[in-house]
């Protein structure tokens, strides 16, 4: 009962921004996604992107052609489902429709470090604690306000040229040791957001989300 139960009316329905609403309590992110692939909570459905985190109960449906990669927490393993494909996802593991556990690879991950934007805008002259992230990280904006997102860009340290440009909100940059770069996340009113970070080779390479709050 896969292919045909998702219409495109349901699709429809998806919530803006492919952010999964909030439950209990997180168990799985997202690696990859290739097609398309719809997370449902609390019977409301959204499309899943990389780095979006999946609470556990969440309903995961695969169109066909579709693959999800998951990290999931208490396995500290990669899962990979390949549509057409219906699992659920909780805290203990990964069930496919039909009660068959989905076993998961070889390949070891990590829950990603989460950090909360702090304030407004930073002046230049400000001492601002940096938010230390490693030499190539993978960064996600995760936007928790009612106002949307314009655009995200990653500035150096004069903020005078971009190092990196956010695609659906992630970037993959190349930093430097030690360095420091203004975050800088511009929403649809106008208004900004920044955040201080510096490139530490001793930060492990774990995806790390920042928290628009």
């Amino acid at each position: 009962m896969r292919k045909s139960a998702l219409t495109l009316s349901a699709i429809g329905l998806l919530i803006a921004g492919g952010a999964v609403p909030a439950v209990a309590q997180d168990a799985a992110y997202v690696e990859s996604v290739t097609g398309r692939v719809v997370a449902f909570v609390g019977g409301k459905p959204a499309l899943l992107g990389e780095l979006d985190t999946i609470g556990s109960g969440t309903r995961v449906d695969l169109l066909a052609d579709s693959e999800l990669q998951i990290c999931h927490y208490q396995q500290q393993k990669i899962v990979t489902l390949k549509g057409p494909l219906r699992a659920s996802i909780v805290q203990a593991g990964i069930t496919a429709e039909g009660g068959k556990p989905v076993e998961a690879g070889t390949e070891k991950c990590a829950k990603p470090a989460t950090s909360t934007f702090q304030g407004g805008v930073l002046a230049r002259a400000t001492t601002v604690q940096a938010t230390k992230v490693a030499l190539r990280p993978t960064l996600k904006v995760v936007n928790k306000n009612a106002k949307g997102i314009r655009s995200v860009a990653l500035w150096d340290a004069a903020q005078q040229n971009v190092v990196a440009n956010f695609q659906k909100n992630v970037a993959r940059p190349d930093l430097a040791e030690d360095a420091t770069y203004h975050l800088v996340v511009q929403r649809e009113d106008g208004s900004e957001m920044k955040m201080l970070l510096r490139a530490s080779a001793s930060i492990d390479s774990k995806p790390m989300i920042l928290v628009v709050p």
